[in-house]
């Protein structure tokens, strides 16, 4: 038997296969994009690559098949690292963060965590549960007090 589902934000972190000395990014929904340390790229060209568009593809197909509804995806832009990451054989410093937000049975996020943590492309895959936002409602029975007749007398001076 299924829970309710709960709103919840995956970060992962991912890393395309390009060129042949290695991986030159890695990525985190929080995505992590790495540069290697002999060449400088533009950091805009490996985020908005194929290989990154794949992987987060394939990690957003990953979600739906395990019954998940993807409700956002956010680019949070290129940084560095909070600190080195080692991750199937390669150091990570650099990265390009993406975010997550998806509804899913409670039940299933222990299978995504596993599959995604098998994935050759994904280096630290993270979900934390987010909670339900609601919206903030004005009370009715206090009625505003015009602030103006307070402040200003009306009587005339002379």
């Amino acid at each position: 038997m299924l829970s309710d589902p709960a709103v919840r934000s995956l970060q992962v972190t991912l890393w395309p296969r390009t060129g042949t000395r290695g991986p030159e990014a890695a990525l985190r929904s929080l995505f992590w994009v790495r540069y290697s340390s002999s060449r400088r790229r533009n950091p805009h060209s490996s985020v908005n690559s194929p290989e990154t568009a794949a992987a987060l593809k394939r990690t957003l197909e990953t979600l739906m098949d395990r019954g998940a509804v993807v409700r956002n995806l956010e680019n949070l832009g290129e940084r560095a690292l909070p600190y080195r990451i080692s991750a199937h054989s390669q150091r990570h410093t650099r990265g390009g963060y993406f975010l997550v937000d998806f509804y899913a049975p409670t039940t299933t996020v222990e299978g995504i965590m596993e599959h995604l943590s098998r994935d050759i492309d994904v280096i630290r895959p993270n979900i934390v549960k987010h909670p339900l936002t609601q919206e903030v409602k004005e009370c009715e029975g206090i009625v505003p007090v015009p602030l103006e007749e307070k402040l200003y007398s009306t009587k005339k001076r002379k």
